[in-house]
């Protein structure tokens, strides 16, 4: 292709120089007497073979485009490629991004039933916070009654059941290689555990000291802590339940997923 290009420009530029010195051996014969100059039909012939050297074939110019979309095709195909040799477009960078969020924010399949149940431990430790609630609402007291009740009395009767759920939900998931979702939850659920110590002090402290509070300050209060817990559990079954990691709790979620490391 270079070598080609290389005889049409010589042959370009000598066919200039034979008509310049041409035009310019007629120009000195006219001006001598030694020949006429040229009639105006050989100077448009001229004119005419000038013009065809001077315009570049068809054949040419297509490979030469050709040449020079093969190299750039070449180019971008080769910085397609990194220092691995994977693929450096973003299209496959974007792909690897969705999958990897994907892959840390889903839940699948019987991890969404296992992701559920360390939230036993809340309920159980937390239920007595609903007492009025229980008394003024009768369903829902007959709810607990059926359904929670029966569970934590037995923890009650054996205070070291207590313990031993807690140990078994803190290092049960990492000592069997559970998935991290099912880590994260148990974590969690022994974090909000924990969170109920604070108003459980402060209650046995009043219920020491005899304070005999009035029910319109300890209602609001036990309600209070009740509604939160059960907010949280909720929306933890839930998510866990649709498959979505409940990692929305203010504190509580980021200190979880601190505990349990990055993988």
């Amino acid at each position: 292709m270079r070598l080609q290009r290389f005889y049409t420009s010589a042959y370009i530029s000598f066919s200039h120089l034979f008509i310049r010195c041409s035009d310019c051996s007629a120009f000195r014969g006219a001006n001598h007497g030694l020949s006429q100059p040229r009639n105006k039909e050989s100077l448009a012939s001229m004119i005419h073979v000038d013009k065809q050297l001077n315009r570049p074939s068809t054949t040419t110019s297509l490979l030469s485009k050709q040449d020079d979309e093969g190299e750039d095709n070449k180019d971008r195909q080769t910085n397609k490629l990194d220092i691995f040799g994977q693929p450096n477009d973003d299209d496959s960078i974007t792909k690897r991004k969705n999958k990897k969020a994907f892959e840390e924010t889903e839940i699948q399949g019987p991890d969404r039933i296992k992701s559920c149940i360390p939230y036993v431990l809340p309920l159980i430790d937390g239920d007595s916070f609903g007492a009025y609630i229980y008394d003024r609402i009768p369903p829902l007291g007959m709810l607990d009654y059926v359904l929670l009740r029966p569970i934590v009395e037995g923890f009650e009767a054996v205070p070291i059941l207590s313990i031993l759920l807690f140990v078994a939900f803190a290092l049960g998931p990492r000592l069997t290689d559970q998935s991290r979702e099912v880590r994260f939850n148990a974590q969690q659920a022994i974090l909000i555990d924990v969170s109920l110590i604070i108003p459980q002090l402060i209650g046995g402290a009043v219920a020491d000291a005899d304070a005999n509070l009035p029910r319109a300050v300890m209602e609001p209060c036990s309600n209070f802590v009740w509604f939160g817990l059960f907010s949280m559990v909720i929306y933890c079954v839930v998510s866990n339940l649709r498959g979505k990691r409940p990692d929305q709790i203010p504190f509580i979620s980021g200190a979880a997923d601190y505990a349990i490391g990055p993988f």
